[in-house]
C-alpha cells in the first residue's frame, strides 16, 4: 500500500456544475432552481464555504447565470468543462487550477440542497484522521433508485457500480453512492486520467476512479453519512418532492 507523508494541507472546496441537466425540463440548469428561495447550488457552496479556503465551481460552456449568482464573492474560482463527458471528466476539468497546488479537495455535485455543514466536516474528519488516499459518502436508503450501488466483499469497499450498468441482484443492494468525496490533488488528476468510457453512458464516471486507486496499492476509505443528506434533484418531480424525501428520515 502506498503511503504520503501526513502534513497539514489547506483544503480548497469543489462543485461539479459542468453538467447539462439534460433530464431536467426547464430552460434553466437543474442547480440553478430554488429550494426555499435560494438557488440550489447556493445550498451547497454555504454548507462547504466554513470548511474551505476557497471553492473551484466546474461550469460548461453556458456559465453567465452561475457566474451572477456568485458575482463579488472572493473565495470562488470557475473552471471550465468543455464538453460535458461525465463527473470523472468534470472533475478534471479543474487540473489546471489545482493540479499544481498541493491541498486537500472536498467535491460535491451542485445538485444537492440537503448537505450541512456539519457533514462535510465529517467527511473531511474522517479522510485527514486516515491514511487513505480518498474518502467518499455513502448512503443507505429504503430506495435507492437509480445512484450508483457500493461493491463490497466481507465487508471492505472494492467498486461501485452505476444504475444503468447494474445487474437485477446489484440493483437490490441499498448503500449508494452520495455524492461527496475528499482526495488530495496530489494523486487524484493521475487516477483521473485512466478512466475510460466503456459504459451504458459512454461517460467517464467519477464514482470509478476509486476502484482505480485501489488497483494502484491506494487505500480507500468510506464514511456512511445520513441518507437525507444524499438527495439530489436531477428531475422537476424530485425538487418538488424534497419535503416528502425528508419526512422518510423524520424519527417517529
Amino acid at each position: 500500500m502506498i503511503k504520503f507523508p501526513m502534513v497539514k494541507k489547506p483544503i480548497y472546496g469543489v462543485i461539479l456544475a459542468g453538467g447539462k441537466s439534460s433530464r431536467y425540463h426547464r430552460l434553466r440548469h437543474k442547480f440553478l432552481d430554488l429550494y426555499q428561495g435560494k438557488e440550489i447550488i447556493l445550498h451547497v457552496y454555504e454548507a462547504m464555504k466554513p470548511l474551505v479556503e476557497k471553492v473551484v465551481i466546474v461550469v460548461g460552456k453556458e456559465h453567465e447565470e452561475v457566474r451572477r449568482i456568485f458575482r463579488g464573492k472572493k473565495d470562488i474560482v470557475f473552471c471550465i468543462q468543455e464538453e460535458p463527458l461525465g463527473t470523472g471528466h468534470a472533475l478534471l476539468s479543474t487540473a489546471p487550477y489545482l493540479e499544481g497546488k498541493d491541498v486537500v479537495m472536498l467535491v460535491s455535485f451542485a445538485d444537492k440542497p440537503l448537505i450541512t455543514t456539519s457533514t462535510f466536516k465529517k467527511l473531511v474528519d474522517a479522510h485527514l484522521a486516515s491514511e487513505a488516499e480518498i474518502t467518499f459518502a455513502t448512503a443507505v436508503l429504503p430506495d435507492p433508485g437509480t445512484k450508483g450501488r457500493i461493491i463490497r466483499k466481507n465487508g471492505v469497499f472494492v467498486d461501485i457500480v452505476e444504475y444503468k450498468d447494474a445487474d437485477e441482484n446489484i440493483k437490490k443492494i441499498k448503500e449508494v453512492h452520495a455524492g461527496y468525496l475528499c482526495c488530495y490533488s496530489r494523486s487524484i488528476f493521475r487516477e483521473l486520467r485512466k478512466l475510460d468510457n466503456n459504459n451504458a453512458q459512454k461517460e467517464y464516471y467519477l464514482t470509478k476512479v476509486y476502484s482505480k486507486f485501489l488497483e494502484n496499492g491506494f487505500r480507500v476509505k468510506t464514511v456512511e453519512i445520513p441518507g437525507v443528506e444524499s438527495y439530489d434533484v436531477n428531475y422537476v418531480h424530485q425538487l418538488d418532492n424534497i419535503e416528502k424525501w425528508k419526512e422518510i428520515f423524520r424519527s417517529p
